[in-house]
């Protein structure tokens, strides 16, 4: 005759699956339905000042592409085989700068591609592509 064991224990699990898959499929839901809000420019006319400007080094590096074609750092015309150079000149070997890159509409994809492959090569990888807001809202 077999005697049941008086101590049986009886365990319960819970399966944390569906409970890890509905918190991902939410996360990705308001990933999804989050919309920003962007920011316009104000135009100021803001007063003159006789101070001479501060040598501090620029806190974005800003590299413009106009309809033509032309290059621009920090709004200064540059020559294509100046970039690098113009380009190291303001950021001082920071690697870690901010780049801007405003490209005109109607610019050549070309062209762009040349600053940013020239960006990389000098290991600038924060770089952000300005854009207008569209006005069909």
């Amino acid at each position: 005759m077999k005697l049941r064991d008086r101590q049986r224990r009886d365990t319960y699990l819970v399966d944390m699956t569906p409970l890890i898959d509905v918190v991902f499929l939410m996360l990705i839901f308001f990933m999804v339905s989050t919309s920003f809000d962007v920011a316009t420019q104000l135009h100021l006319e803001l007063p003159e000042s006789h101070a001479k400007p501060s040598e501090q080094k620029p806190r974005q590096l800003t590299v413009a592409i106009d309809a033509q074609g032309r290059l621009f750092v920090q709004g200064e015309p540059v020559r294509d085989e100046d970039l690098r150079r113009r380009i190291l000149n303001v950021t001082r070997g920071d690697r870690l700068m901010p780049v801007v890159l405003r490209a005109d509409a109607d610019a050549r994809h070309k062209r762009v591609v040349f600053v940013m492959d020239t960006l990389q090569q000098l290991g600038l990888t924060r770089v952000g592509i300005a854009t207008m807001p569209s006005k069909q809202e």
